[in-house]
């Protein structure tokens, strides 16, 4: 096989109904100048037996136990030999057969790290066309929207696994504030988003704050301070929002039209 245009690397761990819906989407595409990876961290499902149903359209493939999903995707990385990379793990599905040759062939295609829009169960989320620092503070890019240029890794090193929650999130700051990296927004929505994932689990949340806390410290570096005190004042300001009597009446309004 030549070196494929796109890498779509999925990563897996017990859960076979998601891996199989992924695994789907991926082959129900019209673009087809792919290879497709899948790195599993040794399920106990029935993982491994979707995976070898499906083994001759798959290009690469693992088992085995893992330190978690950074791990993973770092081994996907070391497999891949696309000029692009996708991270499109198990449960996320792209949007229709369509999806992947409409973004790649699109004009504003271009770029290290080129990221699009997504859909979810009850509407989409559309990113903005330029980012700021402040951006990564109160957000991120959705790593299953976003091809990264495979000399990004190259340039700046894999995910940082000390990080088991942010570590996607930790990678864009770290690109960003190399001034390195170019980003590119597609208004697109690429894929349909599992929101079941690790970054959304209720659970997880205080732990995911620390995470974020200590990535934004050690990339924002001397920048941070002044992005944390931005960060509290709108936070000062939202909540004097929801507690005006327009906020108040705003939310009654909701509650009664619900």
């Amino acid at each position: 096989m030549n070196k494929p245009f796109l890498s779509i690397i999925t990563i897996n761990y017990n859960d076979v109904e998601g891996l199989e819906r992924t695994m789907k989407s991926v082959f129900e595409q019209h673009f087809i100048d792919f290879e497709f990876i899948v790195i599993d961290g040794g399920s106990r499902d029935r993982s491994v037996d979707c995976i070898h149903e499906y083994q001759a359209r798959i290009s690469h493939w693992i088992s085995e136990p893992d330190n978690g999903i950074y791990h993973a995707q770092n081994k996907g990385i070391e497999a891949a030999k696309g000029t692009y990379l996708l991270f499109l793990n198990s449960g996320d599905v792209l949007n229709g057969p369509e999806a992947l040759e409409a973004f790649i062939t699109h004009e504003d295609f271009h770029g290290d790290i080129v990221y699009g829009d997504y859909k979810f169960e009850e509407g989409e989320k559309i990113y903005p066309d330029e980012l700021t620092p402040y951006f990564f503070m109160i957000t991120s890019l959705p790593h299953q929207s976003t091809l990264f240029k495979k000399t990004v890794f190259d340039r700046m090193g894999s995910y940082n696994e000390k990080y088991k929650i942010a570590a996607d999130r930790a990678f864009y700051i770290k690109c960003f504030m190399s001034g390195q990296i170019s980003f590119r927004h597609i208004t697109y929505p690429l894929t349909k988003f599992d929101l079941s994932g690790l970054s959304n689990d209720p659970a997880l949340l205080k732990e995911k704050a620390v995470e974020d806390e200590a990535a934004f410290k050690e990339y924002f570096g001397i920048h941070y301070p002044e992005l944390a005190k931005q960060r509290t004042a709108e936070q000062k300001l939202k909540k004097a929002e929801r507690n005006s009597f327009t906020g108040i009446l705003k939310r009654i309004k909701r509650r009664l039209s619900s």
